[in-house]
């Protein structure tokens, strides 16, 4: 189920349904240099991983980012300006034919994430599903008013939700489909994404929860 959507590792996500588009690779094992599309939600180093967006760029691929993302692809890449796209939470945009909506990622309350530095989870439409791939966050009133088909949702805790927030954060978007992200390795125990399951089993029968993550 949802076989084109993958998860190596933590929030590292690939897409394929006619474009290939990246979701903050990281400890990417092997070199396929086949993104049309780079997105990234933040500059922390298990979202923002230089060596594992060198494995999956190749010569046109267009990165979306926040600003301060932007600049240290600019400084890390030889990437023209046309090919990265600087987002702020609120846009609406269109990249290489795809619907992309740039969500506010943060903790309120916490400074893990903190609102001010305009970081974001996205939205994207792909073969006419809605994903919605929420980036480090917690539960938010930008997030709670999001439409979307497929959640991919964090999950481990501390820096994000845990499974209960996260299994209350699917029940107020009501998905088709949660992924549960964020658990296991490097971040958050390997229990977080079966805990998260059987709260939505329980709260949101409407909801399928697809594994991604081993």
């Amino acid at each position: 189920m949802l076989e084109q959507v993958t998860i190596n590792l933590h929030s590292s996500i690939r897409i394929e349904d006619g474009k290939t588009i990246y979701f903050d690779p990281f400890r990417v094992a092997e070199s396929s240099n086949d993104a049309d599309i780079i997105f990234v939600t933040h500059d922390h180093y298990d979202h923002f991983s230089p060596e594992d967006v060198a494995k999956v760029m190749k010569a046109d691929t267009v990165f979306v980012a926040p600003a301060s993302t932007a600049a240290l692809i600019r400084n890390t890449f030889s990437v023209s300006d046309e090919r990265i796209v600087v987002v702020a939470p609120g846009d609406s945009i269109e990249v290489l034919g795809i619907s992309v909506e740039a969500i506010a990622s943060y903790n309120p309350g916490k400074q893990f994430h903190p609102k001010a530095n305009g970081w974001v989870g996205y939205v994207v439409t792909l073969g006419g599903l809605r994903y919605y791939v929420c980036g480090d966050m917690d539960i938010t009133e930008e997030g709670k008013g999001v439409s979307c088909d497929v959640l991919l949702v964090p999950c481990g805790g501390k820096y994000t939700m845990d499974p209960d927030e996260a299994a209350e954060f699917t029940g107020i978007l009501k998905p088709k489909y949660a992924v549960p992200t964020h658990y296991g390795d490097p971040v958050g125990d390997r229990s977080c994404g079966g805990a998260f399951a059987e709260k939505v089993k329980a709260n949101s029968p409407e909801t399928q929860v697809v594994f991604k993550l081993g």
